[in-house]
């Protein structure tokens, strides 16, 4: 029996006992589910509902009636806490179903050993991504050829060049080269401004950068229009393909020049150009167009002075108006002193002593006197033209700038060449080094005509040097390459045709004995004659000669007259090539590959013709170069013996 105080009384009520035993079983066996969680009953609770006549057993006694009596005290602050003393509960046994799991014992923690397991492989995951949208020309291959029509002409493409190109978009199902297809239209690839940029950078290589940047599109950016496709993608395709053409030496045709320039031009293909570039990234493009530039160290030391120069040209000059300001160089004439022209101007017929300084200034003799005369006015006035001053014979600002720098030239002798002059000059040069082969070969022989050497060179470096004689400027040497096959010792001479015609048959019109009394046989066929020089000390050809057959009809030979190689200047043959001391080169040639010295050559002297074939043929240049950069790294001029500087400088438009 419970008591519970109501209105001051106590009343009592009983409640069976083995429901509170069955509620303290469900709170031991079980957590009651959470407060406010009705709807669904907890684990315990099912199990107790479901089985519990099946789990329970327990024989209790009759539990007595409990009366308990609470009296209340009433306190000033709060309600008396009443002590209420319970039975003690039983003890029940439960079932193994229902014990709770005992905590598992603690062990020691044993060490887990280090296994050394090998690295996991890299897994690589493909993702098929659906291809990008293909963007093809709306075009055919007649199309292709009547877009490349301007080209064509602008540019004087081949006819094999123009089938190339319009065979390579056929191929390749006219899609383009340098677009792009976005979800918006068609885009120029941004590898595009890569290539303008070598276009620009052209004249460091001695291109015409105008000449690459014009042929490239007008517009590259924004949405390219769809009649607008097929002429962006060819003109960038004919830029990229004028680059490696013009770097090749594409630019002219030598022998469109003179019929003595006959090199043999390895200019690119396009459509293997293309192939190659297709959807290759700016850093390689650069690299393989900048390929068809040459390589040889003779254009690259030259590709450095010409941006050296340009470098200078570049600097401001301080002549005319600036001469005299305030912290500008200002040398000084030996023997003069500084600024000694400075005051009024130098009034003509009139005396002033800075006369006799100016007479000193020009080389003319004190004796004139003080007076400005006409004398002294004519070497002012040939002074101005020399530096390119109004001939006038009064003294400017500029002249007089002009006269106190000492470096000023006072004769055309002592003019320096024009650096804008020199710099077109380097270019042609530059040129003619791409005419040359992309390699020169191991083992060769180079001759520089205009430098009267020949040197031997074996990996770029040179072996043997020689002096050699070239052809006068009426007879020249030709400019090509070929490849040297043998040579003759002892050789005999077969006058050429040229020299038949001018030299020997209208002196055999006027003296039939002529050839022959010279030592020369004539043969006659028919209506045709031919003269022969046969082997001796008096040959023409010396003692041996070095043969590369050629259209030319040119090679090195030996010469009886060796005393025009101690001239500076040494161009007095027919064409072909006189070389100083032949058997020495001859040794150079043969030593390694057939091991035949000096000695044993000349022991072949006077024993008939005798020719040595080459185990391997030998690359001969004969090139044509003004201006080189020597073993010690100076720049070096010769003179345009025939006129090449100026006739490629021409075609070229410098």
């Amino acid at each position: 029996m419970i008591a519970q105080k109501v209105n001051g009384s106590s009343k009592c009520r009983t409640a069976p006992l083995a429901l509170a035993s069955a509620l303290a079983l469900m709170a031991l066996v079980a957590p009651v589910s959470a407060q406010g969680d009705e709807t669904r009953p907890a684990p315990a609770e099912a199990i107790i509902e479901k089985e519990a006549s099946a789990l329970l057993r327990l024989d209790l006694p009759p539990v007595p009636d409990v009366t308990l009596q609470v009296d209340a005290v009433e306190t000033p602050s709060r309600a008396a806490e009443a002590d209420i003393t319970l039975p003690a509960a039983p003890e029940i046994e439960l079932s193994e179903d229902l014990r709770a799991p005992a905590a598992p014992v603690q062990q020691a923690e044993t060490p887990v050993p280090k296994l050394d397991l090998p690295e996991p492989p890299t897994v690589t995951v493909a993702v098929d991504l659906p291809p990008p949208p293909r963007l093809v020309l709306p075009a055919d291959e007649a199309a292709i050829r009547a877009a490349l029509e301007p080209a064509r002409t602008r540019y004087r493409f081949k006819a094999t060049e123009m089938d190339a190109l319009a065979g390579f978009y056929a191929a390749r199902d006219f899609r383009p080269v340098w677009l792009e297809a976005r979800s918006d239209g068609a885009f120029v690839q941004s590898r595009v401004a890569t290539l303008s940029k070598l276009a620009a950078d052209a004249e460091q290589e001695g291109l015409d950068a105008v000449r690459l940047l014009s042929a490239l599109p007008v517009r590259t950016n924004g949405i390219i229009p769809a009649e607008r496709l097929i002429e962006t993608d060819l003109a960038i395709s004919v830029a990229a393909f004028l680059y490696a053409r013009d770097a090749r030496g594409g630019r002219i045709e030598p022998s469109r020049l003179s019929g003595m320039l006959t090199p043999e031009l390895t200019l690119p293909n396009p459509a293997e150009l293309l192939a190659s570039i297709t959807d290759q990234p700016a850093d390689k493009l650069t690299a393989l167009l900048h390929s068809y530039h040459p390589r040889h160290a003779g254009y690259r030391a030259l590709r450095a002075e010409l941006m050296k120069l340009r470098e200078e040209m570049s600097a401001p000059i301080l002549t005319g108006s600036v001469a005299g300001l305030a912290g500008a160089p200002q040398p000084v004439a030996a023997g003069l002193p500084p600024k000694w022209l400075e005051g009024p101007a130098l009034a003509f017929g009139k005396p002033d002593p800075r006369v006799l300084h100016l007479r000193s200034r020009l080389g003319l003799p004190a004796e004139g006197g003080e007076v400005y005369d006409a004398e002294l006015r004519k070497a002012v006035e040939a002074f101005q033209r020399v530096n390119g001053l109004t001939p006038n014979g009064r003294i400017t600002p500029k002249t007089r700038a002009a006269l106190e720098n000492p470096q000023t030239p006072v004769t055309e002798s002592e003019r320096k060449p024009d650096k804008q002059v020199l710099a077109n000059t380097i270019i042609a040069n530059m040129e003619r080094w791409r005419w040359l082969p992309v390699e020169l070969g191991e083992f060769h022989v180079f001759v520089n005509v205009p430098d009267f050497k020949l040197q031997i060179v074996q990996d770029g470096r040179s072996v043997h040097e020689t002096r050699v004689i070239v052809g006068k400027p009426q007879t020249q040497t030709p400019v090509f390459s070929d490849e040297m096959e043998h040579l003759i010792v002892n050789p005999s001479w077969g006058v050429p045709p040229s020299i038949l015609k001018k030299e020997f048959l209208p002196k055999l019109a006027t003296d039939p004995d002529y050839a022959t009394r010279r030592g020369f046989e004539v043969v006659r066929r028919g209506n045709s004659i031919s003269i022969r020089q046969p082997p001796g000390e008096k040959n023409a050809l010396g003692f041996v000669k070095f043969m590369f057959p050629n259209n030319h009809s040119v090679y090195l030979h030996d010469t009886p007259n060796r005393s025009l190689f101690g001239n500076d200047f040494r161009a007095f043959s027919h064409g072909c090539v006189r070389v100083d001391k032949p058997f020495a080169f001859a040794e150079k040639l043969l030593s390694t590959s057939l091991g035949y010295s000096e000695g044993y050559l000349r022991g072949m002297i006077g024993r008939g013709e005798r020719m040595v074939r080459l185990p391997r043929r030998i690359p001969v240049h004969l090139s044509y170069f003004t201006v080189f950069v020597d073993a010690e790294g100076k720049l070096q001029e010769r003179r345009d013996l025939y006129g090449h500087d100026a006739r490629v400088r021409s075609a070229l438009q410098l």
